[in-house]
């Protein structure tokens, strides 16, 4: 949980918390005893508050609505419930958002991100944290923007890379009619090793829809598609 320096630290807590109890059981200074461990004890306390989490998610629901059965225009709406750990928590980034085909329009709480930042096939975009919006107490931070050209292939895509401490995550691809899904499978990744979930719930060919509680930090979950192919006149149909 610590790096170096603050693992030192820790050890140096816990042996003057240990150093304290003994000289309040075995000694006569009972009350300089308690003294040692008790403000010991905080030292600790505090260590793990500032080196909890910075933002800890109790909900976050990621919807992919493709518009159109050629799968070149597409929106995702990310709406996550969030806690700051700290109040001095100042801006929120959404991070590991996956280049495909091309991105447009960000849009946070319905404004244009503070930042955004395209590096290593993925962008990072930034939320600056108003006082008002007393994200300590939680609060929905919504994500949205436009994909062009991402879906056109046989096999489609939806992930999300879990890099706060989240409880509950669900995932939701909403498709057009007209184009008929052939298969669909959840999993995850992590530690470069697949983990097959529990299959998605398909509903009417048009909506799948995958669900996981407690997602494991630093994993990549994946709700993966197959649908038939467009043909070819579907596939120009968008340039008329």
């Amino acid at each position: 949980m610590f790096d170096k320096p603050n693992q030192l630290i820790f050890y140096i807590n816990v042996t003057l918390i240990i150093f304290g109890v003994l000289v309040a059981l075995l000694t006569d200074y009972f009350v300089i005893g308690l003294i040692f461990a008790f403000s010991a004890s905080l030292l600790v306390y505090d260590q793990y508050r500032q080196n909890k989490s910075a933002f800890t998610i109790s909900d976050l629901r990621k919807i992919l609505t493709i518009h159109d059965t050629s799968g070149n225009k597409a929106t995702l709406t990310q709406t996550q419930m969030t806690t700051a750990c700290h109040v001095d928590n100042s801006e929120y980034w959404f991070r590991n958002i996956r280049m495909m085909g091309s991105i447009s329009n960000f849009k946070v709480n319905d404004s244009d991100p503070a930042e955004q930042i395209k590096e290593n096939g993925s962008y990072r975009v930034c939320m600056k944290l108003p006082p008002e919006l007393k994200v300590v107490n939680g609060s929905d931070l919504i994500l949205s923007y436009e994909y062009e050209d991402a879906f056109t292939q046989t096999e489609g895509i939806l992930s999300h890379v879990v890099d706060n401490d989240t409880r509950q995550l669900h995932l939701t691809v909403e498709l057009p009619a007209g184009r008929s899904i052939s298969s669909a499978r959840f999993f995850c990744k992590h530690d470069d090793v697949e983990e097959a979930l529990l299959p998605p719930v398909v509903t009417g060919q048009t909506k799948i829809e995958a669900d996981i509680k407690n997602p494991k930090l630093g994993a990549e979950y994946c709700l993966q598609w197959n649908w038939s192919d467009a043909g070819f006149m579907k596939k120009i149909s968008r340039f008329f």
